[in-house]
């Protein structure tokens, strides 16, 4: 029934593990793509009203990043 959890658990455990432990590029983009997949896999089998709410958040986020982008871009 939690399954999501674990997989969650443990694919954001590969990506910190990635990003802190290899610096070989290989291993990196490896480490990366097989957190992501586990990511995406949790966010898959979790409840559907976590689902929206985590869209919801990832789109508000993103849309600061685009207004943050065109503030700083330029405006001559």
């Amino acid at each position: 029934m939690n399954s999501y959890l674990i997989f969650w658990l443990v694919g954001f455990a590969t990506l910190w593990a990635g990003l802190r432990l290899f610096d070989d590029e290989v291993l990196l983009i490896a480490a990366l793509i097989v957190g992501s997949v586990l990511v995406l896999a949790g966010l898959l089998s979790a409840p559907t009203r976590l689902q929206i709410g985590v869209e919801v958040a990832l789109i508000v986020s993103l849309f600061h990043v685009c207004m943050e982008c065109i503030k700083r871009g330029d405006r001559a």
